[in-house]
């Protein structure tokens, strides 16, 4: 017969094991769900559990490895917890028993140890985190011994590898400043236009120009030595505003365009050809918008190694800026 004593011992160790487990996936799930401009405005007003958590955003090594260490103390009480209750049932240690109680446990330990907290610190992060924060500063004070060591590892691993924090606090700060005009959108600060013209410049300013460029192959152009009947014709033809010119002896050499509106009113025989902005291949889509809009051209030249790459419309960079996440179709007109 089993030890009553002892089960109810690996029982309640199982359940302490089980309650660790909940608290610090939950509170690294709700860590980094914060609003950090609700935090700086209640650290402001005297918030102690505001103050708290807004230390920790701007130092996240500790918070981090408070919730590792803690997770794995978490596991290893769980397992003993699991071991004890084989040896009360069995009188000693038993493997076959000891898996079928971890095949029986482990629903109970994924359901109630990580996804229903995890779910609910996603949900209310604000609330559940200024509840348990408290508790959490205990808990770093406490294991500070270990994860202080693991933070001075973490930084000279990044002095070695000669990895900027700059760099993390950019992505940081760019996450911030997404969930803020999220927030500004869901309480009507800003319209829907603003939302998306806002999301759209941080989604183009890392992306690279070479991803909404007109191969040369297939730009619709003429030479430059086309009169102005053939290049109206050619616009009807295509139903196109601009045409794109290219050298007389070098149909890929593209360096200009024709406004077919400015033709139309011209009397001379010549048209204005308009000379295109010229930008290497490895320039930013947000970089190649800011100087067309500059130089107020219609289209760029891409070059990549020396040699003409494509063309890149205006028009499209500034649709993709308010359909970030469609990518806008090579234009016609380039």
């Amino acid at each position: 017969m089993p030890d009553w004593l002892e089960v109810i011992l690996a029982t309640l160790l199982l359940i302490v094991g089980l309650r660790l487990s909940a608290f610090f996936s939950g509170t690294e799930t709700g860590f980094y769900r914060l609003s950090i401009p609700r935090l700086n405005i209640d650290s402001q007003t005297g918030d102690k559990a505001a103050t708290t958590l807004l230390w920790f955003s701007r130092n996240p090594a500790y918070f981090v490895a408070t919730c590792l260490i803690g997770n794995n103390v978490a596991n290893y009480v769980t397992t003993a917890a699991i071991g004890f209750l084989s040896l009360a049932f069995m009188g000693a240690a038993s493997e076959r028993f000891e898996v079928l109680i971890t095949i029986l446990v482990s629903p109970i330990i994924f359901l109630f140890g990580e996804l229903l907290p995890k779910s609910l610190y996603y949900l209310a992060p604000m609330h559940l985190l200024r509840r348990d924060i408290r508790y959490f500063k205990y808990i770093f004070r406490l294991l500070f011994v270990v994860t202080y060591p693991l933070v001075l590892l973490t930084r000279t691993i990044e002095r070695l590898s000669k990895q900027s924090p700059q760099a993390v606090e950019f992505v940081l700060g760019r996450s911030r400043l997404v969930q803020l005009m999220r927030h500004g959108h869901e309480e009507g600060v800003l319209t829907d236009v603003q939302s998306r013209l806002s999301g759209g410049l941080l989604q183009l300013a890392p992306q690279p120009v070479t991803g909404s460029v007109t191969p040369a192959t297939r730009i619709l152009g003429v030479s430059e030595t086309a009169t102005k009947d053939e290049i109206l014709k050619f616009a009807h033809q295509f139903g196109i505003s601009t045409v794109a010119v290219h050298r007389k002896n070098d149909p890929e050499d593209w360096y200009g365009y024709v406004v077919v509106s400015e033709l139309m009113l011209q009397t001379r025989v010549r048209p204005i050809i308009h000379i295109m902005p010229v930008f290497d291949a490895k320039s930013s889509k947000l970089e190649v918008l800011h100087h067309l809009q500059c130089f107020q051209s219609h289209s760029g030249v891409i070059r990549q190694n020396g040699k003409t790459f494509g063309v890149v419309s205006r028009k499209g960079l500034i649709e993709q800026l308010y359909r970030p996440n469609v990518a806008a179709p090579p234009s016609r007109s380039s």
